[in-house]
């Protein structure tokens, strides 16, 4: 693993002399207010779109699957401010439930669900209304999917109460945790996002949660979606291990217009 990181790092700084940047690369203070940006665009300049979306919740007991329930659905993502106030409003019409029509209104349900992970989670962590929030530093480069990228490891500040995790039922719980970005060193986008919530709101021990981003064209312009988003946690037990997986990939994105009908 060394030896790649070292291969990765020497030639990030052959193609970022190559871009302009000193040989020693960019600077954490350069990388981040781009990161921030390419965040605000995702939030606030993204067309309004639909995409195919297929969920599978998963309980696993002793590290095997003892439930599985697989959800397709439409997702539907526009620039709607919500009832607190965010930009970006995401739905869903699901298609079908473990391959059998959806009873009509269905809400998601499974064994085991995570919400915030498609837009919530870039938000939290590499916005700059929450940089005040946060430790980061550049830890160099790796490979990831045969490509060059920048490493930013981060966590929360000790006694930060701004951030916070917001249950499904409602309930709110300060957000305590520490992650890794990849980072693309051309677009400056993030490629890959893993967090540790070290305090999750719950007594099932460690929520460990990982998004990757794909670049893809809409209404002409490209942006950085997400592509999967896995969700795992463990419940500690003397006997066997109890836990739960949320696996959530995105396909075909397409511009939203009216002329795409739902049903409710």
């Amino acid at each position: 693993m060394r030896s790649r990181s070292l291969l990765a790092a020497g030639l990030l700084q052959l193609w970022l002399c190559c871009a302009g940047y000193s040989l020693a690369g960019p600077k954490l203070e350069q990388i981040l207010p781009q990161v921030q940006q390419h965040v605000k665009e995702f939030e606030f300049s993204l067309p309004d779109f639909i995409c195919d979306e297929t969920i599978i919740s998963r309980e696993l007991v002793g590290g095997a699957i003892h439930h599985e329930t697989v959800i397709v659905s439409a997702f539907r993502g526009i620039q709607h401010r919500d009832e607190e106030g965010r930009p970006f409003t995401e739905s869903r019409e699901i298609k079908s439930v473990d391959g059998h029509p959806p009873i009509q209104g269905q809400p998601l349900k499974g064994p085991f669900f995570f919400g915030g992970g498609f837009s919530s989670l870039l938000d939290e962590i590499f916005s700059q209304k929450n940089e005040p929030y946060f430790n980061y530093r550049l830890a160099g480069a790796e490979t990831i999917d045969g490509k060059i990228a920048l490493v930013i490891n981060f966590e929360t500040k000790e006694g930060q109460r701004e951030i916070l995790y917001r249950e499904i039922f409602g309930s709110q719980a300060v957000v305590n945790g520490k992650g890794k970005a990849w980072i693309d060193p051309r677009s400056m986008n993030v490629v890959r996002l893993e967090f540790q919530y070290l305090n999750p709101p719950f007594q099932e021990g460690i929520l460990e949660v990982s998004v990757d981003y794909d670049p893809v064209v809409i209404n002409r312009k490209s942006f950085w979606m997400p592509k999967t988003v896995t969700a795992e946690q463990t419940v500690p037990n003397p006997r066997h291990s109890v836990g739960g997986q949320y696996i959530a990939s995105y396909s075909n994105y397409q511009q939203f217009n009216v002329s795409v009908k739902f049903k409710y």
